[in-house]
């Protein structure tokens, strides 16, 4: 047996691997339940000599109880443990594993120390994150002394968060490593414990957005199902290639799957907004995407929220911007006449008008079953001096795409409002 993991351990669960013979073990996994026993997990049981002797790598990720790491003396050819949420304040039994290429070990605030780790020159990957700050101030002179190849800290700790995206790790490690990446790829980022990471650099991360994607499914709660899909969103800012690398990771299934009834307006509203994003600029995504139009009309609907029909409208605004196809099977599936009916109420208006923007522009059929919808009126009232420009710009440019009237003439209905030289020239441009 080459490698070997076992779940929910104890104590007990692990007191046959004392005897078994486990002599060419190069990987063992631990991993403990949720609510795990008191009594410290005794590691030296599943580390008996003849598994020692062989194993390279070594995961007991969160293994809550385990206090002591003692055992780990005896693997000598050891070279990745991951230890991380794991209590053990000392690293001195690292010493003797000097093969060590790897350590994880976020979450543990005990250890104040690396210098066992001196003794490791071949370390590479050393991920602090959520440890004492101390530590950090340790690690330059750790390169410096004894491990020429320590990488640099921030940028392992990528790779750690990939990790504990596994459907191995507990719940609640999973959605503290996507509320990390989410944090970490905001365009608004604040100071702290988050890095100034580029958006390339995460999805480059050993996986990231796969590991992502999978947690989308229904075996996820709908609190980490909203972290992913506001992780996905940030990172489908970042361009075109990041935008085609979800898609291509398999990301709109399941985010079609949550604008479902029977899920949370939370979830609904997050997995609205990321398809915006994806399908924003990106014709390929526009035609996958295309999947979603129904279920997202669908949200338009009075039993949906004001913040789910916002994003709904978004949603739909970005599919049909300079999309023929996607323009006629949006209005065919419905989205007109509750798109005019958003035109009146906070928040939507302005998604809903630019939605109308966008299906209107260079389409007859389109702008016919607007204008019959009763669109002209209610677009002519959010040019009122109440209206954000925002607003005054997007229904104005529904208004030229519906009536053919000239920027001038549907200033004079906003009251000769001035908005800048730049105010005509958007009318050229479908979707602003």
């Amino acid at each position: 047996m080459r490698e070997l993991k076992l779940f929910c351990v104890s104590t007990s669960t692990l007191q046959p691997l004392a005897t078994a013979s486990l002599a060419c073990l190069a990987s063992l996994t631990l991993r403990q339940a949720l609510q795990p026993n008191r009594r410290p997990l005794a590691l030296h049981l599943a580390l008996s000599s003849n598994a020692a002797a062989t194993l390279r790598v070594l995961d007991v990720s969160y293994c809550a109880s385990l206090n002591c790491i003692d055992a780990v003396r005896s693997c000598s050819q050891l070279k990745v443990l991951r230890m991380p949420g794991v209590c053990a304040s000392c690293l001195s039994p690292l010493a003797a594993c000097s093969q060590l290429e790897e350590v994880w070990m976020a979450d543990n605030a005990h250890v104040t120390s690396l210098v066992p780790l001196k003794a490791c020159p071949k370390l590479r990957k050393l991920d602090l994150r959520g440890c004492n700050p101390v530590l950090r101030a340790q690690v330059a002179d750790l390169r410096l002394s004894s491990c020429p190849e320590l990488a640099d800290t921030d940028l392992v700790v990528l790779e750690g968060l990939v990790n504990e995206l596994q459907r191995s790790m507990p719940p609640g490690v999973q959605k503290a490593a996507v509320c990390f990446l989410r944090r970490c790829t905001d365009a608004e980022r604040v100071s702290g414990d988050v890095m100034p990471l580029s958006w390339a650099a995460i999805a480059a991360a050993h996986g990231a957005i796969p590991s992502l994607v999978q947690l989308l499914g229904p075996e996820s709660s709908s609190d980490l199902q909203v972290e992913v899909a506001r992780a996905l969103c940030n990172l489908a800012k970042d361009g075109a290639q990041m935008q085609a690398d979800i898609v291509a990771a398999g990301a709109i299934p399941p985010l079609v799957q949550l604008l479902g009834r029977g899920i949370s307006a939370d979830v609904q509203h997050e997995a609205a907004r990321a398809l915006w994003k994806l399908a924003a600029g990106h014709a390929h995504n526009q035609a996958v995407i295309a999947a979603a139009i129904q279920p997202l009309v669908q949200l338009l609907g009075p039993d949906s929220t004001a913040r789910v029909q916002e994003m709904a409208a978004a949603a739909l605004r970005a599919l049909a911007s300079q999309h023929v196809q996607n323009k006629a099977a949006i209005a065919a599936a419905g989205a007109i006449r509750p798109l005019v009916l958003l035109l009146g109420p906070e928040p939507a208006k302005m998604q809903a008008a630019a939605a109308l923007r966008a299906l209107s522009y260079n389409h007859v059929g389109n702008q016919t079953a607007i204008s019959a919808a009763g669109a002209i009126p209610a677009l002519k009232q959010l040019l009122g001096p109440d209206s954000s420009a925002h607003v005054y710009l997007v229904a104005s440019g529904a208004l030229r795409n519906l009536t053919g009237a000239s920027w001038r003439s549907i200033q004079c209905i906003g009251g000769g409002r001035p908005l800048g030289a730049s105010w005509a020239t958007s009318f050229r441009v479908e979707d602003s």
